[in-house]
């Protein structure tokens, strides 16, 4: 091991294992060793170093901080602790971290325990307990961060323990166990795993009497905690031991119950029943203190309700449907807006739950009796037929103020009998459909709240005192709950009844996805509960070439992405657009699935969970793989089409044939081809990750060459970077020198303008494995590039040589649109060194070989070279007209970066000219792309050059 982190936070050196006496190092290299092989980032780091209160120059510091833990840790060269934009990366390998080898030493002795063999499981999970030396982390001064991670791995240290404990139970050695225990037990008064582990090893050694006492500590401390029981395993366990011991007591017997007592009978005087009976129906369910936000939906429903709102036709009944999938607050809603509403309705307000989500929806005629008891008719006076039962109902209502709330409806087909024919009436309907069959409703569409809505609602719940004093918890705690109402309200309750818990305590437990959706539960309200009544509700609507929509939503969980095109969606289910279509349309009216614009779906990120876990359950790990492995292989054709369109000469990742069921995209123009990759951008990362997560590794290194092309054009670097990590990782993984140069290269071409050094060494590393491997191509793409780069730098003498060398191999294997780039980069390599008539010679001798290989982007790079070199040379108007014409086919190619480039110079040049408002023009239009590429810096450039100008009209 190199880094220890249980306990103090410690590096072996030569000298031994050491700490780290600076703070903020020790903090830095924490922060790393918490992500390993992951680029943490500048900003990430400044956060946790110093909070809010960073200093002006804490960048810099950070970079000093790398600099003396390389150092300390022998690794000057940074090949360790790398500088990776946008920040820095610590390459670990398995055994370098206790933590890492804990974990493994762990899952090895579950394993052996599993397998029946107790004595090694013991054994193993012995020696990987005693890798901790005290509190993880110890002397790492406090963050969100590191504290989360403390009480993560101090979780993991007591589960470890447990299963050593358990394992020695089997192993038949109980006795020494028992003291161990109570020691735990007076540190962990709460856990109950040893209180159990306590009660068995009592047991097994013949001391039941103390065990049956142990379970009355145990129910007294939780209880006085956390004023709840404890949990089902320690409960029945405690069963057990107490039918033991009856079993064992001499005369055992049942005893039987006592019997109920007598229920007093009804004393009401018969004039107060008459009076009861007449009295307006006020049936609306209580109330809730703490409800927050919903003010415009509040406001919608108060609109459409009241007697002043107007319509068109004033003997119209007013019909709101408060639509929306499970957990959003329907119920709350219409309830808490019938409150508020209760003046506008003096003749009584009723209330029905229809059960909509339920096996047994209630039945409209069933319903219907009720509400005319309700309003005053005798039991024998109800109608047997529905439709007179709904004449009476209409006929007590008629000229009466009531408010109805129809809560939970399943359909339009259950609410129309039970709607009144009176306008002076109005219903309120909440559905977890849309019922866009209802006719004459108005539908009040619920989605997630916004964030501050969301944190008033948990800091209502838990207090603002509790709220204030732990902030990140909480925002991670709400951004678990992904603003769905009922995770915020089970959340809040949990640490309402813990007043023992931090905040981040269940931060902590949220933060696993895989259990996040079980951990969201809280006496009878549960998310998973909620869902399974919206999913076990799903109507099959498959025929012959239908698609079963619960596939689809179960399938659609294993994906990754934050959404999902019908096109992805299709390859996804491996069935034809059409009936995934209807299946997709299915969920979205059921409120599981999310259509924020035609053919592109989204689910809420709880519901993304639950799908997910249903598809692990139901469909098998063979058609999960199947469906993941169609997607990935949509993406990688998908990008790979879209690349040969936005840059048609640049070389293509080798493919092979399609899946079955695969169905990729095709391009017929550039705009079609850049729109799909800035709209898939996310995705192409998601998948990227996702391929490499599941072993797709060939996958994994060609989507991120492919989906590069439009990251390249539209100025995306974050995302090109995110790719190409992954990539190199998998390319590395699966031993694929030609992909592992391919993506070296690629990593260099992203460093080139920022990191000289970095880059330099990445196009060195995949010319040396291109040589290796024979890769002719490879190794003229990577000469060319380092050219390129040393030019980026400013490092125009060597740029003329690495580019007179790849001209060179560009010509002597035939390759003559990498002859033109070339060419193009010479001449911008002159024009640094002054060398203008060289420079105009090189580019005219590029401009008839970019056009014969039809390069518009290069023909573009090559005029605006050109034009450079007249304005230099004093010839202002030409070098002008040139650079008109590289904004016109850059504009025209789709590269916004170099279209806004061109701008940039064309404003000099027309500043030059004399001809001040060409000039404001296209500085404007250079600000306008720069700011819609997420370049701020150059923008803010360009408009100081503007704010020079003066405002229109002046003269400077």
């Amino acid at each position: 091991m190199r880094f220890r982190i249980l306990g103090p936070l410690e590096v072996r050196t030569d000298e031994g294992w050491s700490g780290i006496g600076a703070p903020k190092w020790r903090a830095l290299l924490a922060m790393l060793l918490l992500h390993p092989g992951q680029v943490v980032s500048t900003d990430r780091l400044i956060a946790g170093l110093w909070g809010d209160e960073a200093p002006d120059r804490a960048a810099n510091l950070v970079s000093v901080y790398v600099l003396r833990l390389r150092r300390l840790i022998g690794d000057p060269q940074g090949g360790r602790l790398a500088t990776r934009a946008p920040g820095y990366q610590l390459r670990l390998e398995p055994d370098d971290l206790d933590a890492s080898v804990f974990e493994s030493a762990v899952n090895q002795g579950r394993q052996a325990l599993a397998d029946g063999q107790a004595g090694p499981a013991s054994a193993i999970l012995g020696q990987a307990l005693s890798l901790w030396h005290g509190a993880a982390l110890a002397d790492v001064p406090a963050s969100d961060v590191i504290t989360a991670e403390s009480g993560r791995l101090e979780e993991s240290r007591l589960a470890a323990l447990e299963l050593r404990i358990t394992a020695d139970l089997h192993g038949g050695q109980p006795a020494p166990l028992v003291p161990e225990l109570r020691r735990l037990l007076s540190e962990h008064p709460l856990r109950e795993g040893l209180w159990t582990l306590l009660l068995l090893a009592l047991e097994d050694t013949g001391r039941r009497a103390e065990a049956i006492a142990a379970y009355g500590d145990a129910r007294r401390v939780i209880s006085d905690e956390l004023g709840v029981n404890p949990g089902p395993g320690l409960r029945q366990l405690y069963q057990r031991l107490l039918a033991a011991d009856a079993d064992e007591a001499p005369g055992a017997g049942t005893a039987s119950p006592a019997p109920e007592p007598p229920r007093p009978a009804s004393s009401m005087p018969r004039r107060a029943a008459d009076a009861d009976a007449a009295r307006p129906p006020a049936q609306l369910p209580a109330d809730i203190g703490d409800f927050t936000g919903r003010g415009s939906h509040l406001a919608q429903l108060r609109s459409l309700l009241t007697r002043s709102s107007g319509t068109d036709n004033p003997s119209a009944l007013t019909i709101a449907v408060v639509a929306g999938t499970g957990g959003l607050g329907k119920t709350t809603l219409a309830v808490h807006a019938a409150h508020a509403l209760r003046d506008e309705f003096p003749d009584g307000q009723l209330y029905v739950n229809l059960r909509g989500a339920a096996e047994q929806p209630a039945m409209p005629e069933e319903v219907l009796a009720r509400l005319l008891r309700d309003l005053g008719v005798m039991p024998g006076q109800v109608p047997a037929a529905q439709e007179e039962r709904a004449a009476l109902y209409r006929t007590r209502l008629a000229g009466r103020r009531v408010l109805i709330v129809l809560d939970d409806a399943r359909g339009a087909a259950q609410v129309r009998p039970l709607l009144p024919g009176s306008a002076s009436c109005a219903v309120i309907v909440t559905s977890r459909h849309r019922l866009a069959d209802l006719a004459g409703s108005r539908l009040v569409d619920l989605d997630v709240l916004d964030d501050e809505d969301a944190h008033h609602l948990l800091t209502a719940i838990i207090g603002p005192e509790r709220a204030d004093a732990e902030p990140g918890p909480v925002s991670e705690i709400l951004a678990a709950c992904a603003g769905l109402p009922l995770a915020i309200r089970i959340a809040g309750a949990r640490l309402a009844s813990r007043r023992g818990w931090a905040v981040s305590t269940l931060a902590r437990r949220l933060a696993d996805q895989r259990r996040r959706v079980d951990e969201l539960t809280s006496g009878d309200m549960a998310v998973r509960a909620c869902f399974d009544v919206s999913f076990d509700s799903l109507q099959k609507s498959a025929t012959a070439d239908g698609v079963d929509p619960a596939h689809a939503f179960r399938l659609l969980g294993v994906w990754q992405g934050p959404g999902i095109s019908l096109p992805a969606a299709a390859a996804l289910v491996g069935q034809p657009e059409d009936p995934v279509a209807d299946a997709l349309e299915i969920l979205v009216d059921a409120h599981l699935l999310e259509s924020p614009e035609p053919d592109w779906y989204s689910f809420h990120d709880l519901l993304r969970a639950y799908a997910g876990e249903r598809a692990q359950a139901q469909e098998g790990a063979q058609t999960v793989d199947a469906a993941v492995a169609r997607i990935l292989d949509w993406y990688l054709r998908t990008a790979d089409a879209a690349a040969a369109v936005i840059l048609p000469y640049r070389d293509r990742v080798p493919v092979g044939p399609a899946d079955q069921g695969t169905s990729p995209l095709h391009f017929a123009t550039t705009d079609a081809a850049l729109n799909w990759s800035r709209q898939q951008r996310a995705n192409l990362v998601a998948a990227t990750r996702q391929a490499a997560t599941v072993g797709r590794h060939d996958v994994a290194w060609k989507l991120a060459v492919a989906a590069m092309a439009g990251f390249e054009l539209y100025g995306y670097r974050s995302e090109w970077s995110a790719t190409h990590t992954v990539a190199l990782s998998s390319a590395r993984l699966a031993k694929d020198r030609y992909g592992e140069a391919w993506i070296l290269n690629n990593i260099a071409m992203l460093l080139s303008a920022q990191e000289a050094a970095a880059a330099i060494a990445h196009f060195e590393q995949a010319m040396a494995i291109r040589s290796e491997i024979d890769d002719r191509h490879g190794q003229i793409q990577t000469a060319t590039n380092l050219a390129f780069c040393y030019l980026l730098q400013g490092q125009h003498e060597q740029a003329v040589t690495a580019g007179k060398y790849a001209l060179k191999l560009q010509r002597d294997n035939g390759r003559r649109h990498g002859e033109g780039i070339t060419l193009c980069n010479l001449g911008e390599a002159y024009l640094g060194l002054g060398r203008y008539e060289e420079a105009i010679s090189a580019l005219q001798e590029a401009l008839p070989v970019v056009r014969e290989t039809g390069s518009m982007r290069i023909e573009a790079y090559v005029l605006r070279n050109l034009g450079q070199a007249h304005l230099d040379l004093g010839q202002s108007t030409e070098g002008a007209d040139l650079l008109e014409q590289a904004v016109v086919i850059h504009k025209a190619a789709g590269d916004a970066l170099a279209q806004a480039q061109d701008l940039q110079l064309l404003g000099h040049a027309r500043i030059l000219t004399g001809q001040q408002p060409a000039a404001r023009a296209a500085w404007q239009q250079a600000a306008g792309l720069f700011s819609g590429l997420g370049d701020d810096k150059q923008a803010d450039q360009v408009r100081s050059r503007l704010a020079e100008l003066g405002p229109p009209g002046s003269v400077s």
